[in-house]
């Protein structure tokens, strides 16, 4: 690819600078692109979402913004709070702003657009505009996650009208890149691809999983450290979890698991993060007497997660069992939890899983809190010869998840001819 033609648009409605981004993908890919030799522009909100923060104070339309090496355009859209009429007015502020502001920038030959349907599914008619290949991440599945979670009855008529959203913008993609490895098998089980006489040819679809920056890991691991008591102790054993606290994390499953071992001074378990969920959780707690889980800051600075992992004896993944991993997982945070090389437990065991494939831990549907307690028990009591074969083999693995290799990956597809054969 020439230096003419290396132009490439990154937008992302949710992405955000480094000192406030957990999740990396939009920002790793625009910073190994760029030293690279790709010029970049990421094209994102003014809002920090889940962070009551407007970049954006005034009424202009755009704050243009360099963070290192990233070259960044916030497009001013409202506040909010919730996942109520702001966020939507915010959601379809963005493209329509992007719009009226992209003639101000460099010409793109590619954009590669963060889904979020169907709001913005008008960038296709930019990327048109353009003549620019047009490839379409899909981080998450929308709106089947909300059919999975019980928020949308299956027989909503508006579903219906929900999927065919979600259907036009996969066919009008020029690529498409899952982040979740069964991408091919959700289009084929809608029956959205040729060979079910829809319009989605599989041979453009594509997987790219979220991942970690190890150079950065291991940097922010030795010279980030979190001053905590309850981490710095190396009497008890720790298991750690950090995201979110909401509905789909399911945390009282992990709190009543916590309660087996309440009587065990030398075992505390540590929760990093905030969500609808965490106060009545604490409430839960305090009533249940069950002093042994700690609730930790709501937001962590990224640059601490290192260390705080480097701490641990387990790290959690918490899920609503019943209802994910029918295409495969793309938590961010399981790669940073790779990354450390510590034990993982899971209380799903997801279609393609990573962590049952390497046995980096244990991951399965739980029966019981008794019996998730147990597989955490298992895990505390693995022996060094036990956890130095883990670590090794962590470290194979979380190689495949480099954003260095990611982003090698990330060129192969823009530069694929999918329309060959």
């Amino acid at each position: 690819m020439g230096v003419e033609k290396n132009k490439i648009w990154l937008i992302n409605q949710y992405a955000m600078p480094p000192q406030f981004e957990s999740r990396l993908r939009t920002i790793k890919f625009a910073h190994y692109l760029t030293l690279k030799g790709y010029d970049v522009i990421v094209f994102a909100s003014s809002v920090m979402h889940n962070m009551n923060k407007n970049l954006i104070i005034d009424s202009s339309l755009y704050l243009e913004q360099f963070y290192g090496n990233l070259h960044f355009v916030h497009i001013n859209t409202v506040s909010y709070k919730s996942n109520g009429l702001r966020r939507i007015w915010s959601m379809l502020q963005f493209p329509h702003r992007l719009k009226k502001i992209a003639h101000k920038f460099n010409k793109p030959d590619v954009i590669i657009h963060t889904a979020t349907v169907p709001f913005g599914n008008r960038i296709y008619f930019l990327a048109k505009k353009f003549k620019a290949q047009y490839i379409v991440e899909v981080l998450d599945l929308w709106p089947q996650s909300f059919v999975d979670l019980g928020l949308i009855s299956k027989k909503n008529p508006l579903l219906y009208l929900a999927y065919s959203f979600e259907k036009w913008l996969y066919k009008k993609a020029d690529k498409l890149v899952f982040s979740m490895e069964g991408g091919k098998d959700y289009v084929i089980e809608k029956k959205w691809d040729t060979l079910h006489g829809g319009p989605i040819n599989l041979s453009k679809i594509f997987y790219i999983n979220n991942g970690v920056d190890l150079d950065e890991f291991h940097y922010n691991q030795l010279h980030y450290k979190l001053e905590d008591i309850d981490l710095m102790n190396n009497f008890t054993k720790k298991i750690i979890y950090i995201g979110s606290i909401r509905l789909a994390n399911n945390m009282i499953k992990l709190i009543e698991a916590a309660e087996y071992f309440k009587n065990d001074s030398s075992v505390k378990f540590l929760i990093y993060g905030d969500g609808d969920d965490r106060q009545n959780l604490e409430n839960y707690c305090k009533q249940h007497l069950i002093s042994n889980v700690i609730f930790k800051e709501k937001w962590v600075d990224p640059k601490f997660v290192p260390y705080i992992l480097s701490r641990s004896n387990i790290n959690i993944l918490n899920y609503m069992p019943e209802k994910f991993g029918n295409f495969g997982g793309s938590q961010s945070k399981m790669f940073q939890y790779i990354a450390s090389g510590k034990p993982i437990c899971c209380n799903l065991k997801m279609k393609y899983c990573i962590i049952t494939k390497n046995k980096l831990g244990i991951a399965k549907e739980f029966s019981s809190s008794k019996e998730y307690a147990e597989a955490i028990n298992h895990l505390l009591q693995l022996n060094q010869n036990e956890l130095n074969s883990l670590y090794a083999k962590s470290q194979k693995v979380i190689n495949e998840f480099d954003y260095r290799f990611l982003t090698e990956k990330l060129i192969s597809i823009f530069n694929y001819d999918n329309t060959k054969g």
